[in-house]
């Protein structure tokens, strides 16, 4: 039986529970192979143009490198220097390594990134047994990915100003959309499955554009739950002496009562026997 997307999909891929993340770095793998990168929207929207300090064994290593203003720090392709790296007009690097003026080295975000799902440990060929998915499917899947994120946008003639100040005549949009909910999250690894999801988004430029993942997952709509069996009538007719409890002090006698109960308090309370119901 099918439930929520797979009940509406074209193609149900079955996986192995809890191996979705690893599923997912393997499709990241295919797409670094591949060079099917947005690097226009990770240099404009994320820190994968950021340099990290790379000095094991210090307490700067794997932090971001900064001026004296404490920016972050890029290296701009155009003119081989390091500037702030929300400088427009600039040409980030997002791979390759470079000395900073104290001596340090430092790589961008993003290198540091393609060397770590870059490894033979994330190809498909290495995770198809603990996913459950053959490495061909998994490629096929990453080509699909990569062939509708880039061959097939969604272009808006819609000007736009984004939040560096920049003027975009048109809206790109990456008609992919992904999203993680309770079947991912409920697991033990679900929190970094949701951060391995996320970053395949970024990757493909598939954030908060037309086509793509809007924050807020549009299938499966939840149900309202109905109301408790006569809570609205009692919340708004039933009285404490002065006061119906459907308002702030009858709420707090509420409460008191409440507490009181809980700390084991077995006597009665005053005026108990004078609640009314006028409704």
């Amino acid at each position: 039986m099918r439930t929520g997307y797979g009940a509406i999909a074209d193609e149900f891929v079955a996986i192995t529970p809890g191996t979705d993340g690893l599923f997912v770095l393997a499709l990241v793998h295919c797409l670094l192979e591949e060079g099917a990168i947005d690097t226009e929207f990770l240099i404009r929207h994320t820190n994968a143009h950021y340099l990290v300090i790379d000095a094991p064994g210090t307490a700067e290593d794997g932090l971001f490198a900064r001026d004296e203003s404490g920016a972050p720090l890029c290296l701009d392709r155009a003119d081989h220097q390091i500037k702030p790296a929300s400088t427009l007009g600039a040409d980030p690097a997002l791979l390759g390594s470079v000395t900073l003026p104290d001596g340090r080295a430092a790589r961008p975000a993003f290198a540091l990134l393609a060397a770590r799902y870059s490894d033979a440990a994330y190809a498909p060929e290495a995770v198809a047994a603990r996913c459950g998915v053959p490495a061909a499917t998994i490629r096929r899947l990453a080509a699909e990915l990569a062939e509708i994120a880039f061959n097939q946008p969604v272009t808006l003639n819609v000007p736009w100003t984004d939040t560096s100040g920049r003027r975009h005549e048109t809206m790109l949009g990456r008609p992919v959309a992904i999203h993680a909910m309770r079947g991912i999250s409920a697991h033990s690894n679900g929190f970094q499955t949701c951060r391995a999801v996320h970053m395949l988004q970024m990757l493909l430029g598939a954030v908060d554009t037309p086509g793509s993942w809007r924050y807020k997952s549009p299938y499966p709509k939840p149900i309202p739950a109905g109301p408790a069996p006569g809570a609205r009538r009692f919340w708004k007719t039933a009285r404490w002496p002065g006061c119906l409890w459907d308002s702030p002090p009858g709420r707090r006698i509420f409460w008191w009562m409440t507490m009181a109960r809980r700390c084991g308090w077995t006597g009665r309370f005053p005026g108990r026997r004078r609640w009314a119901c006028t409704g």
